[in-house]
C-alpha cells in the first residue's frame, strides 16, 4: 500500500485579510455597545478650571440620588437616551461631563446657583463657566440630546448669550438698554436675579423712569433687597406702587413679596447682618397689612430662621422656644391633623392642578387667622408639613449642643407631639437623641429601637438608626 504524501496537497486555510476584517467588525461593535458618557472626577470647580485650560465646554447632569432610585417617580425609571452610544460618543467629544447628585453638597450649591426646581436638570456651560443652554427631564429619545448639543452650539456662536454679555459688561458697557437685556437673558436662562447687576441698572435710569408702571414692575420682580437703591427707587412713586399691587394677579404679587423677603434674608444670613435681617422680617410683617397676628408670625418666622442659619445659639434658643410653643404647641391635636390634611391636599393640587378653580392655600398653622384675596399685599403660605417643621425644630435644638434642661425639655415635648400625630421612624430618632441628651438613657434606647423597627417594617434604610442605637447603648452618642 502506497504511503500518502501529506505534503503533496496544500492545506486550505481562511484568507487572513477577511478574518482580520471580521475581527475588526466584532471589536468595533463591542466598542459601540460599551460607549458611555465619561464623567470627570473631582469637584465641579476643578472641572471648570480644566475646561478653561482646555477651552472645552462643560455638561453638568444634576440628578436624583442613585440610592433613592427605587422610590423614584415613574419617569425616573425611563432609560435615558444619554446611555445611547451615539449620544455618549458626541458628549464625550464635545464636553467635559460632570454628574452631580442633588443631595450632595455640590448638588445643593448648584441647585441654588441655577435655581433648579426639577430633576434631572442638564446645564450646558461655555469654557468660561457661563450658562449657555439648559434643559430638564429624562428622555428615551436620542434626538432630544443631539438637538440640545446643536442648540448649545448655535447659542454659543451667537452674540446673545451670557458669555457675550459678561464680556461686554467687564469691558465697561453700562447703558440701561444693555443692562436690561442682560437681566432679561439671565431670567430667560432660569437664573436667580443678579441683584448687583440690578443696582447698576437702576443707577443708569433717569428719575422719571420710576413713573413708568412696567419699569417699576420689572424692578420689583427681581426681588430687590430691602433698603437697596432698587428697593427705595421702586417705591418713590406711591401712585405707581399702589397701582401695581392693586392690579397685578395675586400670584404675582405674592411672588414679588416672597422674592424681596428671600433675597433680603439670604443677604442678611450671608453677611450675618442682624439689622438687615430685621428689615427683611419687618417687610414680611407689613405684607400682611392689618392682619397683625399673621404679620407678627411672619416676622418671627424669618428671625428664627436667621438666627438658626448663622448659628447664633443664644438668640435662636430664646426665639425658637417662644415661636414653636406659640404657633405649634398651643393648638389641639385635632386642629393639627386638619392643618396637615389641608396642606397635603394643597400640595397635591399643585402637582395635579384641577381645571378652572385655582387651588386654595391651607390655613396658617396657628389656626387663628385666615387670608383673603382682597389682601393688599401678602405672601404665600408655606406648604411644608406642619409636623415635619416641628420635628426639625426639635432636632435643631439638639444640634445646637445645648445642655440647658429648659430648652431640651421643650424640644422633647415638641418631638412627642410629632409622634402623636405621625409615628414614623425619623421622629422616634429625634426623640431618642433628645432623651439621650437629657440623660434619660433607657427611654432613649427604647425610642431608638422603635425607630429601627419602624424603618425596617417600612422597608426604609436602617443603617443610621442602628448606628445611633449602638451609640446610645455604649453611651457614645
Amino acid at each position: 500500500m502506497a504511503r500518502q504524501n501529506l505534503y503533496s496537497t496544500p492545506m486550505k486555510v481562511p484568507g487572513i485579510l477577511p478574518l482580520l476584517f471580521l475581527i475588526y467588525l466584532f471589536v468595533s461593535a463591542l466598542e459601540v455597545q460599551a460607549q458611555k458618557i465619561k464623567y470627570e472626577t473631582g469637584t465641579v470647580e476643578q472641572v471648570l478650571a480644566k475646561a478653561r485650560q482646555e477651552d472645552k465646554p462643560v455638561f453638568i447632569a444634576l440628578t436624583w440620588p442613585t440610592s433613592t432610585s427605587a422610590k423614584a417617580p415613574n419617569y425616573r425609571n425611563i432609560i435615558s437616551a444619554l446611555e445611547d452610544p451615539a449620544v455618549a460618543k458626541l458628549f464625550n467629544a464635545e464636553f467635559l461631563n460632570v454628574k452631580v447628585e442633588r443631595n450632595s453638597a455640590e448638588g445643593s450649591k448648584l441647585t441654588r446657583q441655577y435655581s433648579v426646581k426639577e430633576y434631572p436638570t442638564y446645564l450646558y456651560l461655555n469654557p468660561d463657566g457661563n450658562l449657555i443652554h439648559r434643559s430638564k427631564s429624562h428622555s428615551s429619545s436620542p434626538k432630544k440630546y443631539l438637538d440640545e448639543v446643536k442648540a448649545f452650539k448655535e447659542k454659543a456662536a451667537s452674540n446673545f448669550n451670557l458669555s457675550y454679555f459678561q464680556k461686554e459688561f467687564d469691558q465697561g458697557r453700562r447703558n440701561a438698554d444693555f443692562l436690561l437685556q442682560y437681566l432679561n437673558l439671565q431670567k430667560q436662562m432660569g437664573l436667580p436675579a443678579d441683584l448687583d447687576l440690578l443696582e447698576t441698572y437702576v443707577s443708569q435710569l433717569p428719575v422719571n423712569a420710576f413713573d413708568n408702571f412696567s419699569t417699576v414692575q420689572f424692578i420689583l420682580e427681581q426681588g430687590p433687597i430691602v433698603d437697596s437703591k432698587a428697593f427705595v427707587f421702586s417705591r418713590s412713586n406711591k401712585t405707581i406702587l399702589d397701582s401695581i399691587y392693586k392690579t397685578l394677579p395675586f400670584s404675582l404679587r405674592s411672588q414679588i413679596n416672597n422674592s424681596i423677603i428671600d433675597n433680603t434674608m439670604r443677604k442678611a444670613t450671608a453677611t450675618k447682618d442682624a439689622a438687615l435681617a430685621q428689615k427683611g422680617a419687618h417687610f414680611a410683617r407689613i405684607t400682611w397689612d392689618e392682619n397683625y397676628a399673621r404679620g407678627l408670625r411672619a416676622y418671627q418666622t424669618n428671625m428664627v430662621n436667621f438666627y438658626r442659619s448663622i448659628k447664633d445659639t443664644t438668640n435662636y434658643l430664646r426665639e425658637a422656644a417662644s415661636y414653636y410653643d406659640r404657633y405649634f404647641m398651643a393648638i389641639s391635636l385635632d386642629s393639627v391633623r386638619k392643618i396637615m390634611t389641608a396642606q397635603t391636599e394643597y400640595r397635591n393640587s399643585l402637582l395635579l392642578p384641577s381645571k378652572g378653580k385655582p387651588a386654595t392655600p391651607p390655613k396658617p398653622a396657628s389656626g387663628a387667622v385666615t387670608r383673603t384675596e382682597s389682601t393688599y399685599r401678602t405672601t404665600s403660605t408655606p406648604t411644608t408639613s406642619f409636623v415635619m417643621q416641628l420635628n426639625n425644630a426639635a432636632y435643631s435644638i439638639y444640634e445646637t449642643g445645648t445642655r440647658n434642661p429648659t430648652y431640651l425639655t421643650k424640644a422633647m415635648l415638641w418631638s412627642k407631639r410629632t409622634i402623636e400625630v405621625e409615628p414614623v421612624a425619623p421622629y422616634y430618632n429625634t426623640l431618642a437623641h433628645i432623651l439621650y441628651r437629657l440623660q434619660l438613657f433607657a427611654e432613649a434606647e427604647a425610642m431608638q429601637q422603635k425607630a429601627v423597627e419602624l424603618a425596617s417594617k417600612e422597608n426604609q434604610p436602617t443603617e443610621r438608626f442602628k448606628k445611633s442605637l449602638q451609640q446610645i447603648k455604649a453611651r457614645t452618642l
